[in-house]
C-alpha cells in the first residue's frame, strides 16, 4: 500500500486515500492517525492546526485565536524587587512609581514598555484591566495618592497605614485604551516629608474588542 501511496504520488498532483477524487494534495476520506509527534516547549513561532467543517486542514496563528475569542491576556508584569534607595519628596509632587524587573514583557503587536520612563504604550485598540500596588518606609506622612494614569483617564486611590512606618496602596482599573495610550503610576503625598518607594507591582491584562 505505501508503495502504490508513493507511486502514485510520483504521478499525480493529489493522492486520495478511500477516495478515488482527491481536492487536496493529500484527500484523507476516513480517520487518521499521527502515533510519533516532536514535543514542543513553547508556542514560539508555531502555528495551531485547525480543520474546517469540509475536514480541509488549515494552520492559525495563537494570538488570531485568542482575538478572535475574546480571551484575556496578561500582556505586562512589573515589578519593584530592591527596595528603592533614592528618597522621594512629599508635598504634593508626583513621583512615577518605578520598577526593575519585567516578569511579563508585552508583545510588541499589543504594546511597548518603557523601562526608563517605567511607561506602557498601548500598540492595539481593546480592553486592558491595570492592577497595581505600591508600598513605601520610613513614612511619616498624614497620606498618599496613588494613581493609575493613562492618557485619558486618571485613578486616584488611597491606602493604609501600617506598623513601622510604612504605607500601602492597591488598586484595579479597566478601561479601552487605544494606540498611542499610555499607562504608568504615580504616587504624591500631602504631607512634607520624604519617603521611600519599598515596592511595588504594576500588570495588565488585555482583552481584544
Amino acid at each position: 500500500m505505501l508503495t502504490t501511496l508513493l507511486t502514485s504520488a510520483t504521478f499525480y498532483s493529489q493522492v486520495g486515500v478511500n477516495t478515488a477524487t482527491p481536492t487536496q494534495t493529500l484527500d484523507v476520506n476516513g480517520t487518521a492517525r499521527i502515533r510519533q509527534t516532536p514535543v514542543a516547549s513553547n508556542l514560539g513561532t508555531s502555528n495551531l492546526l485547525i480543520s474546517q467543517a469540509n475536514g480541509d486542514i488549515y494552520q492559525i496563528a495563537p494570538n488570531t485565536v485568542t482575538a478572535q475569542l475574546k480571551i484575556p491576556t496578561t500582556v505586562l508584569s512589573v515589578r519593584l524587587a530592591t527596595p528603592g534607595t533614592t528618597l522621594l519628596p512629599g508635598g504634593n509632587v508626583i513621583n512615577t512609581v518605578s520598577y526593575d524587573t519585567i516578569d511579563i514583557a508585552p508583545q510588541a503587536s499589543i504594546g511597548s514598555w518603557n523601562a526608563a520612563t517605567n511607561t506602557f504604550t498601548v500598540n492595539t485598540a481593546g480592553v486592558y484591566q491595570i492592577s497595581g500596588s505600591i508600598q513605601l518606609s520610613d513614612f511619616s506622612n498624614p497620606s498618599a495618592n496613588f494613581s493609575i494614569v493613562t492618557t485619558s483617564f486618571t485613578q486616584n486611590a488611597g491606602g493604609l497605614t501600617l506598623a513601622g512606618n510604612r504605607y500601602t496602596v492597591n488598586q484595579v482599573l479597566s478601561l479601552k485604551l487605544n494606540p498611542g495610550d499610555t499607562v504608568k503610576c504615580n504616587i504624591n503625598t500631602g504631607g512634607t516629608d520624604t519617603f521611600y518607594e519599598e515596592n511595588a507591582i504594576m500588570s495588565i491584562i488585555y482583552t481584544p474588542l
